[in-house]
């Protein structure tokens, strides 16, 4: 009976400590999240995708990593909080466990993201930096579902390499497989709507499209055409003339990082 008493005992100690760690995947903090910035990588991204400009981020005192935020395949979000001064701003990194999905259920990812931001962590206003189709995804979201009452105000967007006319060369598309990649083809039913819905952009959202002549993946024709679905008032260009930067080489490189400083005044 002693026995059976240890054995209900430990097994009810581990069964509080799986609740516990399930309420941290949604904890609220008391931290206060300055000038708070959500990065959004893009087709096939990963953890990588982000983490050395981050790290060079925080290196310049740009900002310091608040949130990992995981969206599982299922759906569930995963939140992890690291230790950050209130004093720089918050960098938060989103991160799809399913990188190749529709724009839609991708976006729909990013919504349900910015809203545990807003609900869970009083994030009122953020800045977004989107690489690839993380950039495509940040503007679904923002003409799609964006609520003010759900969501914190999206004040700046950046979006880097991102190909809003489709991606270039027949040989990306055998090489690739996922949802995203019909979306991601030039003439797109996605990408049309995208474009036919760019009434519905949120007027207080100031956008950096940062393109690069070195860019195999997405051509300069296609980045820039960005500029039909933000209204001229709030668009910026910037591109990089540095044929030795690739696609994935823009988020790699300080001088795309300098750009995006200058961009949200970090100098």
């Amino acid at each position: 009976m002693r026995k059976y008493g240890l054995f209900l005992a430990a097994a009810l100690l581990i069964y509080a400590s799986f609740l516990t760690l399930e309420k941290s995947d949604h904890a609220v903090s008391d931290s206060q999240f300055t000038e708070p910035v959500l990065f959004v990588h893009g087709f096939k991204g990963t953890a990588r995708s982000f983490n050395t400009m981050i790290a060079r981020f925080e290196q310049r005192g740009w900002g310091e990593r608040a949130l990992t935020m995981n969206v599982t395949r299922t759906g569930r979000l995963l939140v992890r909080e690291s230790p950050f001064s209130t004093e720089r701003p918050a960098l938060i990194q989103l991160i799809m466990e399913n990188n190749r999905a529709s724009f839609e259920d991708t976006s729909r990812a990013v919504a349900a993201a910015m809203q545990v931001l807003k609900k869970e962590y009083g994030i009122e206003h953020i800045k977004v930096v989107g690489h690839s189709m993380g950039g495509i995804v940040s503007v679904k979201f923002l003409q799609d579902l964006y609520d003010p009452a759900l969501h914190p105000a999206v004040d700046q967007l950046v979006t880097i390499g991102s190909p809003f006319n489709g991606v270039a060369g027949g040989r990306w598309f055998t090489q690739n497989e996922g949802e995203a990649v019909y979306d991601l083809m030039p003439g797109s039913p996605a990408l049309a709507q995208i474009t036919a819905n760019h009434a519905q952009f949120p007027k207080e959202t100031q956008v950096l499209n940062i393109a690069g002549t070195g860019d195999q993946v997405t051509l300069l024709q296609s980045a820039l055409s960005l500029n039909a679905i933000v209204p001229k008032d709030q668009y910026q260009l910037d591109i990089l003339y540095d044929t030795t930067v690739d696609h994935s080489g823009l988020h790699e490189t300080p001088l795309v990082d300098e750009k995006i400083g200058a961009f949200f005044h970090y100098q």
